[in-house]
């Protein structure tokens, strides 16, 4: 194998596939990248067994090939080269690195140690997805976290029926559901609904550019995301996703609807007293919500002038979570949707109904 190539176009195919590779000594294979040319294209791989990413590397092919090399050692001769123009030629197992001013060899495996990327069948369920979908899965994303008691919401649950894509991410705490319904999406199948685990979630918004046209291909057990150039490959969390729509409330008895900018600035200010617990109480009263905390060292309050209609209402609340809620949509006014201090609040933009977050209240 013989590639020539500029250093910037490598960077960032490394920086793309970087976080595939393993960091466990579990394989030491999994440590090393696979760069070949083929067919005039430049390719690099990596897997950690989970998820696979393969990057297509602008450049010259002069002779086919592969090898196979510990990417930390290649990653860091690549990004200290001073030179823009390189060639990596293979011989044997190790893999050369010549500038006009500057040569390493590096010790590489064999290729045929190296896992094989799967491969989905081209006639598996296929859809592709609207450019808004990078955007929508940014915005929910915050709502998850990983749980190795409860793997079935360690991810993004995928949902398309009747010609609408739903989102939805949760970490029992909190929920945040993003509908997308583009005529842009256009799928080979009626319906179909999966879970994406998180890491590989948080892959597609590395690997992939915001306006990205993505493929997905599904099968029972993985899926594909595929871009001129670019391609993730992931398995599926096995288990059901909870049915999470239960808990999102039909009407509410109380609403109130306010400046989202002001609720963010209440929340982060009020939330220099929340001490570790991280708790901020939150209480509707008249035509003014009020957020206040308070711990060992003081205590503080903010109000806000609103609209509202119903009842008054307390609830206390992990700030964190309501600054994720308001920091979550781009509306100047958001809709706070309250039935009791020990249920489910609601969050909407007024005008749109396409993103809905949910936010537990903390009991005492």
């Amino acid at each position: 194998m013989k590639l020539i190539l500029l250093k910037n176009n490598l960077t960032d195919s490394l920086n793309c596939v970087e976080r595939a590779v393993s960091n466990t000594g579990k394989l030491p294979i999994l440590k090393n990248i696979l760069i070949k040319g083929v067919d005039g294209k430049i390719f690099l791989e990596a897997t950690d067994l989970e998820i696979a990413v393969s990057c297509l590397v602008p450049g010259k092919v002069l002779e086919d090939g592969s090898v196979t090399i510990p990417f930390s050692i290649f990653n860091s001769v690549i990004k200290n080269l001073t030179s823009e123009r390189l060639t990596l030629e293979s011989k044997n197992q190790a893999l050369m690195v010549v500038t006009d001013n500057y040569e390493a060899s590096i010790q590489g495996s064999e290729v045929s140690d190296f896992p094989i990327i799967p491969i989905i069948e081209e006639n598996k369920n296929t859809i592709k997805l609207p450019t808004e979908f990078m955007s929508s899965l940014e915005l929910i994303l915050p709502a998850t976290q990983y749980s190795e008691i409860r793997p079935e919401i360690s991810g993004i649950y995928f949902s398309f029926k009747e010609s609408i894509l739903t989102l939805v991410a949760t970490d029992s705490f909190r929920l945040a559901e993003k509908k997308i319904n583009s005529s842009e999406l256009v799928s080979d199948f009626d319906s179909i609904a999966f879970i994406l685990p998180l890491k590989a979630a948080e892959e597609l918004l590395r690997v992939f550019t915001p306006n990205s046209e993505i493929t997905a291909i599904i099968d029972e057990s993985q899926v594909c995301f595929i871009s001129p150039g670019r391609k993730l490959i992931s398995r599926l969390v096995d288990g059901k996703f909870p049915d999470y729509q239960v808990i999102i409330p039909e009407k509410t008895e109380t609403e109130v609807l306010g400046d989202r900018g002001e609720f963010l600035q209440a929340v982060r200010l009020v939330s220099s007293f929340a001490g570790k617990t991280n708790d901020v109480g939150v209480k509707l009263e008249g035509k003014h919500l009020e957020i206040f905390s308070a711990d060992s060292l003081g205590n503080n309050s903010y109000k806000i002038a609103i609209k509202n209609k119903g009842e008054n209402f307390e609830a206390v609340f992990n700030w964190k979570y309501l600054f994720d809620a308001f920091k979550m949509y781009s509306s100047e006014e958001v809709l706070i949707g309250i039935n009791s201090s020990d249920k489910p609040v609601c969050v909407r933009n007024p005008k749109d109904n396409t993103l809905v977050y949910i936010v537990m209240p903390i009991r005492r």
